[in-house]
């Protein structure tokens, strides 16, 4: 059985008894004490193209010009801390919190920021409320309780968020029960249900507070804007019969207490000077909107009196309150930046989700699903800002080549492939199949990409079309990615049932012989294992399974195995993939890992889990070992575990995901014995480890997020 540790900074695993306390008095008193050590950077960093998937929100800080927080609808929560430049994810207490869902499933207006206690958080996720009192560092429930282990069918519409200038904390629920606290979330109340529409992701709510107090709640595409002058008591409808896209107040200390702006679905903007008891249309747009669009424009406005509007088609900004406004031509100045992704660059179309100003008022920041731009004149031009702001789906992780660790690819649901040369600082989109890539948004899936290991410039991808083309359909690039053919239609070869979205098609494999690289192995969840021997020329099919994922091989390639999440276990092949049996029968392998050097040794955590985050069967899972190959096994420790690593330069030390609030885990000493090796990295759990190209460095992906360190050995 392991011994686990869980303290949440490195010093704690140095520093005990009375030798703890004397060296830690000795560094306060040279000024060096605990919040130096705090301040260190972190040992996970984020690895990987920013923006895909969508981002749902953008909030500004209400003091500290320099912070910013996005929010995702599958990766969580995102901090700036230098204007909406470059981003790190800050979820991982909600995801330990939750036992580690697959999704933290997030719409915008849910979080939110005391305007005059910042360092209190409140975002509504996962059917509950968490709360932060130390700006977003860390986070603790506030109300509700976690979903069951298993249960994945609540709802991801959470609470619709604002909180008063008087630190009251207002939250909308998906049946839109209105609740209150006066307590920083310690305590909640309900209050009077505003007379609007369902809060749901087909009628997201956005409440919002004015400076005096008032506050209001608007339930797209249900019609009027709901108002209360007394904290949530009773209620009036005003714009009766305009549907509200998007509204917002002026800040506090301006002097505009009382005012606030709508913007409505046929492109007119209102704004009301008395606290919403009256409106005026001060603007008019073309924009279009219909039930069902999430593109719904954004508003947002400074303590100077800036206004920006971004309808369908235009931005229009006011200098003046709203007095007077000029108009810019969205495409006129518009630069790709740090956003790699192949769509939503070239043609904005207008297309915003959110908008949000930072406090001084020089740096706007709008997000469209996939991708989130800034403009620090004003609206005139835009500039793609995602470095770290990951919301790409990773299936599998980077494949760095073994020619040059600064060179890796990367495959992602959405988008395609991407390929970095220089150590993830920047990334390129892989044109693999051009005829599908157009300005226009359509779905472009990247799976599983890998490195051939004896060819520099040889690679493999998997991509799925669009529509009713989402099979899997392999690839190979021979210049590094310059260009691409075709080398296997999975349909067209083997068939299968491959429906319009994503399911079992985006999951497997693909792996080499170690000994002779032109026998390439690859897994399908639905079909099983197909086989090479010409480098992937000619395929057949030699194992027909359901639920295969992963496949490795000793260091020989004399042995195959294939990892199933779900029922059948684990199957090997001892003849170089030929024929196939199970070797470990269990009704699920959640992690896999052979050793480096060693023939017949490898390691499985049977978690019983499936898709590595609904729980089924009895906890906590096992590690085991095997020494002869997979004929029998010996139980290492029971960690509730998931994927696995073995080092291949130091063998014995491995890294493992847990699933039940124990994060990431590191051994030294080949599996016995495992200690916390979290320390601040983004996400909670991992659906996959891969080694990182130089000793010491490996990478994790999860289904929204992916991190390097550097720092595996110390």
């Amino acid at each position: 059985m392991s011994h686990l540790l869980a303290p949440k900074r490195i010093i704690a695993y140095h520093l005990r008894g009375v030798a703890a306390v004397c060296c830690l008095l000795f560094l306060l008193c040279l000024g060096i004490g605990q919040q130096s050590l705090a301040a260190a950077p972190p040992v996970w960093q984020p690895f990987g193209p920013g923006g895909g998937g969508w981002i749902e929100d953008v909030v500004s800080h209400p003091t500290n010009p320099q912070e910013v927080w996005a929010m995702t609808d599958l990766s969580g929560l995102f901090r700036s801390q230098d204007a909406g430049v470059t981003w790190r994810k800050m979820s991982s207490d909600v995801e330990r919190g939750v036992v580690a869902r697959k999704q933290i499933v997030s719409h915008n207006r849910q979080f939110a920021i005391d305007p005059t206690e910042p360092n209190r958080m409140y975002w509504g996720v996962c059917g509950m409320i968490w709360s932060s009192q130390d700006g977003g560092v860390s986070w603790q429930a506030s109300y509700g309780n976690p979903p069951a282990p298993g249960n994945d069918k609540r709802t991801g519409v959470g609470h619709a968020m604002t909180v008063a200038n008087d630190g009251t904390v207002f939250a909308l629920d998906h049946e839109s029960v209105l609740r209150t606290s006066r307590d920083h979330g310690a305590t909640w109340s309900e209050l009077t249900k505003p007379p609007v529409a369902q809060n749901s992701s087909d009628t997201p709510a956005f409440p919002f507070c004015l400076a005096d107090g008032t506050l209001c709640v608007a339930c797209r595409p249900s019609a009027g804007l709901a108002v209360s002058n007394d904290g949530g008591n009773s209620w009036s409808t005003k714009l009766a019969t305009s549907i509200i896209l998007n509204a917002c107040a002026a800040p506090a200390g301006t002097g505009h207490d009382g005012t606030l702006y709508a913007f409505d679905s046929t492109g007119r903007l209102h704004r009301s000077e008395d606290s919403g008891k009256t409106f005026v249309v001060i603007k008019e747009t073309r924009h279009q909107w219909k039930p069902g669009l999430r593109f719904a424009g954004g508003l947002a406005v400074s303590k100077s009196g800036k206004v920006m509007l971004w309808a369908l088609g235009e931005t229009v900004v006011s200098m003046d309150w709203g007095e007077s406004w000029t108009r810019h031509r969205i495409e006129t100045n518009w630069q790709r930046g740090s956003y790699a992704g192949m769509n939503r660059y070239a043609s904005p179309e207008g297309k915003c989700s959110a908008l949000a100003v930072t406090a001084d008022g020089n740096v706007w920041l709008k997000c469209d699903s996939s991708l989130m731009c800034r403009s620090t004149d004003d609206g005139v031009s835009w500039t793609g800002s995602t470095e770290g702001l990951q919301v790409l789906c990773y299936f599998q992780g980077a494949a760095v080549s073994p020619h040059s660790p600064h060179q890796a690819m990367v495959a992602a649901l959405d988008q395609g492939v991407f390929k970095t040369s220089d150590d993830g600082k920047s990334w390129q989109p892989m044109r693999i199949q051009p005829e599908w890539w157009d300005d226009k948004w359509q779905n472009h899936d990247g799976s599983v990409v890998k490195a051939h290991p004896t060819k520099p410039e040889t690679w493999f991808a998997i991509i799925h079309g669009h529509g009713g083309t989402r099979h899997p359909r392999l690839h190979r690039t021979d210049d590094g990615g310059e260009s691409w053919r075709l080398v296997l239609d999975v349909k067209k070869k083997f068939g299968g049932d491959w429906g319009r979205w994503l399911s079992d098609a985006e999951m497997g494999d693909l792996c080499f012989d170690p000994i002779n690289p032109n026998i390439i192995y690859l897994s399908n969840y639905q079909l099983g294992v197909l086989r090479s021997e010409d480098g992937g020329a000619t395929w057949v099919h030699t194992l027909k399974a359901k639920n295969g994922l992963n496949l490795v091989t000793s260091p020989s390639g004399q042995h195959v195995y294939l990892q199933c999440l779900k029922r059948n276990g684990l199957y090997a092949s001892h003849d170089r993939g030929l024929t196939w049996g199970i070797t470990y029968a269990a009704d699920g392998v959640d992690g896999l890992a052979h050793h480096p050097t060693d023939e017949s040794t490898l390691f499985v955590n049977d978690g019983q889990h499936e898709n590595y985050w609904s729980y089924k069967g009895q906890r906590p899972s096992k590690l085991l070992k095997s020494t002869d190959a997979g004929k029998t096994w010996n139980e290492l420790a029971r960690l509730d575990g998931g994927p696995l690593y073995v080092d291949p330069v130091k063998p014995s030390v491995m890294l493992t995901s847990t699933l039940h609030g124990r994060g990431i885990l590191r051994s030294t000493d080949g599996g016995m014995t495992w200690h916390e090796f979290h320390f601040d990295a983004p996400s909670h759990t991992t659906r996959g480890f891969t080694y990182g190209g130089l000793p010491g460095s490996v990478l994790y992906h999860m289904f929204g997020n992916m991190a390097r360190t550097t720092q595996l050995y110390k």
